[in-house]
């Protein structure tokens, strides 16, 4: 985990460019401890900061072509980058590293945008042509790296974090109404923008590119899709089962790569097992595993942690999570996050990540990705009954047989069979939902209610279709698993999933996590499948991935139906009256002080939460809570109270470029 900070075309002079680009490297230097790197020339700022990962010695950044036009930071991994490099070299490209960062460099420098096509990893990077002027900036497929941007007052400025855009005294700190709102009701912001004004995030599979002519925002991956028709009608299961297994086998193997020791998550779930099994596979000598477990709790998941990591004969590590624990890191995961937490599975990720870092583990491979692919969610279940509804009507018989597909929502959502077709029934009508079956999960979010501007979720609901619009052709002709499908992708698996639950739980742990299930090899294969394939019968959630792995996992885990990570939490962030941090927050003046939040709905919500203490505040009103604690927490730490660690830069800086005078410094 590495990250970048920057700005083009400040007009600042030399000296204040540096100081400005020290406080930015400052505000994340908790993404890379090993090094520190700055650049800098009239038009052109760069500051880097360093997880090694892969030639610790030599990849050091920024990374500068030999003719010094060309300019690079690069957050995260290129995978096959060995295979690139080969491609490179046969075009006469010499290289003086062994690094990814070197041959995304001279990818990008022959290739220009087309290399993005070529490159299977997790990243977010700065690319500048000094020649032409022109800043790029380019997010992997599935958002497993974050970058943003604002423009303000003339100057352009990007960072691997909003807090790297603070640091500029320049770039204003606000909440934004709309982007608060939107992250509650939809478990993140919509894509491309934030929880503050004017901070706009680069969505997934997008590039960016500012120059002389302006800024332009282009996407260059579509999310496939699937399209409920198969993409090769001869495929029979059993061979399909034989090339999954190829595919997630590769996928894997380019992510054991790497000069540090390796390890794998391993949450008793099936898709963390089919993980660490392929690791085992490919791997010699001892395998560190790690979990987290709840005890005492009903979502614990030990006891198959247990018989996963005996089956393979791991090195297996559990974390406990306990409501101290929640009560005293939920303040530090918002601010890591930088937008609001609807339940407090983010603190059991620090928790891993922390770990895994004191083991001496730098990789770490893990099972997100799995359920989005291969219709995990019981929302695709709803989907799929939904799609039969509007075919042949609102019968009980639909009713029935939705009943017997869920499981995993019922943990936590009141809601019958009969309330969610009577939803459909009443907001849908004859036609499909534009935002699929994630309407119903949308519109039980409390938050938006709770805002001071609580009238504008329709605007939400419209950015949102838009976006998804232009991220798939033909999304009006989606039937409502389609459409839900992708919502899953832009919202619970790139939004939240790879910001919240992994990228920024992990910062500062010295780790670099990583998902096989997002390698586009992987998710396009399983776009292509026929879906009884994957949801066998409404009952068997990734049928074929179970089916795949039948002869390698234990039948307690291959059997084991779909259930999310879950960790209590709303009810150990409860008002004490002991004048916590929670008090304090929660206190008239801190919420009249957030202009986002509507004063008498906080308390009203507050008094309600707080009549649940003997038990689990139940959903929606954990949900609301939470992100009402999130919202005043973002207000505190990021706009009233906003301060740049004290860090050493001089300790861990290892180069320092002079575009001006062409010095490159290496110390």
């Amino acid at each position: 985990m590495c990250g970048v900070v920057g700005f083009v075309n400040s007009g600042k002079l030399k000296e204040d460019r540096i100081t400005s680009l020290r406080r930015g490297v400052r505000a994340i230097a908790h993404r890379g401890p090993d090094e520190v790197g700055i650049y800098d020339d009239e038009a052109f700022s760069l500051g880097t900061v360093r997880l090694s990962v892969i030639d610790p010695l030599l990849g050091k950044q920024p990374m500068v072509t030999a003719d010094e036009r060309y300019v690079l930071g690069f957050n995260g991994e290129i995978f096959n980058y060995l295979e690139l490099r080969r491609e490179l070299e046969a075009e006469g490209v010499a290289f003086v590293t062994r690094s990814d960062t070197e041959v995304l460099l001279h990818s990008l420098a022959v290739w220009g945008e087309r290399a993005l096509d070529r490159l299977n990893g997790q990243f977010a990077f700065a690319f500048y042509d000094r020649r032409r002027r022109e800043l790029l900036l380019g997010r992997d497929p599935f958002g497993e790296r974050p970058l943003f941007y604002t423009d303000q007052g003339g100057t352009f400025h990007f960072a691997s974090e909003i807090k790297g855009l603070f640091a500029f005294p320049e770039v204003r700190r606000e909440l934004s109404a709309a982007g608060v709102r939107a992250n509650g009701r939809y478990w993140t912001p919509v894509p491309g923008e934030s929880c503050f004004a004017g901070v706009r995030s680069l969505p997934p599979g997008h590039v960016l590119r500012v120059g002389p002519n302006g800024v332009a925002l282009s996407r260059y991956f579509e999310v496939p899709i699937d399209r409920g028709v198969p993409a090769r009608p001869d495929l029979t299961f059993e061979d399909a089962k034989a090339e999954l297994r190829d595919r997630l086998e590769e996928a894997v193997r380019f992510r054991l790569r790497g000069d540090y020791p390796l390890g794998a998550f391993l949450s008793g779930g099936l898709d963390s097992s089919v993980i660490a099994s392929i690791v085992r596979e490919n791997t010699t000598g001892p395998l560190p595993t790690f979990s987290i477990t709840v005890p005492g709790s009903w979502a614990d998941e030990s006891a198959y942690q247990r018989i996963i990591a005996e089956k393979l004969g791991t090195e297996h590590t559990s974390v406990v999570v306990t409501g101290r624990d929640i009560r005293e890191r939920f303040p530090n995961l918002v601010r890591k996050c930088e937008a609001l937490l609807h339940f407090c599975a983010p603190v059991a990720s620090e928790m891993l990540a922390e770990r895994v870092g004191q083991a001496g583990v730098r990789i770490v491979l893990g099972g997100e990705g799995a359920d989005e692919s291969f219709f995990g969610y019981d929302i695709l279940k709803e989907a799929t009954v939904l799609d039969s509804c509007l075919a042949g009507g609102f019968t009980a018989e639909r009713e029935r047989e939705l009943a017997t597909g869920l499981n995993d929502v019922l943990h936590t959502d009141p809601m019958t069979p009969a309330d969610i077709l009577r939803f459909f029934r009443e907001r849908a009508g004859d036609g499909s939902p534009v935002l699929g079956a994630h309407l119903r999960r949308f519109d039980a979010e409390p938050l938006p209610g709770l805002l001071a501007a609580a009238d504008g979720v329709a605007d939400d609901d419209r950015r949102l279709a838009e976006f998804a619009r232009a991220q798939v052709t033909g999304f009006d002709d989606l039937d409502v698993v389609g459409r839900s499908q992708l919502f899953d992708f832009l919202t619970l698996l790139c939004g939240y999933g790879m910001t919240c639950l992994a990228d920024r739980p992990g910062a500062g742990c010295r780790i670099e996590a990583r998902y096989p299930f997002v390698d586009r090899s992987v998710v396009a294969f399983a776009a292509g499948l026929p879906r009884e394939w994957k949801l066998s019968g409404l009952t068997r959630e990734k049928h074929i991935l179970r089916e795949a792995y039948a002869d390698v996992l234990p039948a307690e885990i291959r059997d084991r139906p779909k259930f999310g990570m879950r960790v209590p939490g709303a009810e150990h962030l409860l008002p004490t009256g002991t004048g916590d941090w929670v008090d304090e927050l929660l206190s008239p003046r801190s919420v009249r002080n957030c202009d986002v939040l509507d004063a008498d709905g906080v308390r009203r919500l507050v008094e309600h939460v707080g009549s649940f203490r003997d038990g689990q505040v139940p959903f929606p009103h954990n949900h609301a809570y939470l992100q009402v604690l999130s919202t005043l927490l973002l207000q505190d730490s990021l706009v009233d109270d906003f301060r740049v660690p004290d860090v050493d830069v001089d300790r861990v800086l290892l180069r320092e470029y002079d575009g001006t005078g062409g010095a490159l410094v290496l110390r």
